[in-house]
């Protein structure tokens, strides 16, 4: 029997779910590679661990400039590969309870930033993320109180 306190438990221990780079095939290819697209991400973006690659949310952001991609295919792989889209499979959301738009402050921040018109503002307050985001992440880095948030789909 489990009781009040644990019940949730299991659910908080999750790893969280990993966010697979741009022009990602769907598919890990990665046994015997020595990671040739982490060493072309001039960011720093990508991360290889446990045979993946990672992409890191919490840098600069990603520009899609398809060093990655153009590297994974160089060597004969096809786990980044430009024939799939520009997009990394992230959502991306924002904390309304510590953003500063969202607290009377006017910020413009992630709206500045974000090349994809993906940040929407009621009047000079309240951004949201709509459908054009494409979870590159250029807004995390250039957010003050760190308010938005991006998940791995």
């Amino acid at each position: 029997m489990i009781d009040r306190r644990n019940l949730f438990a299991k659910f908080k221990q999750r790893e969280p779910r990993l966010i697979a780079p741009p022009y990602f095939s769907g598919e890990f290819d990665c046994i015997n590679c020595h990671a040739p697209c982490v060493s072309s991400c001039q960011r720093e973006l990508l991360e290889f661990d446990d045979g993946r690659i990672k992409f890191n949310q919490y840098k600069l952001g990603c520009n899609f400039c398809k060093e990655c991609a153009i590297a994974c295919e160089s060597i004969g792989k096809s786990v980044l590969n430009l024939a799939y889209p520009a997009k990394i499979n992230a959502s991306v959301e924002i904390n309304t309870a510590t953003c500063l738009a969202w607290n009377e402050v006017i910020c413009y921040n992630c709206l500045d930033i974000c090349k994809f018109r993906a940040i929407e503002y009621l009047g000079m307050f309240r951004p949201t993320v709509n459908d054009r985001c494409v979870g590159c992440s250029e807004c995390v880095s250039v957010c003050v109180n760190n308010s938005v948030i991006v998940r791995g789909n």
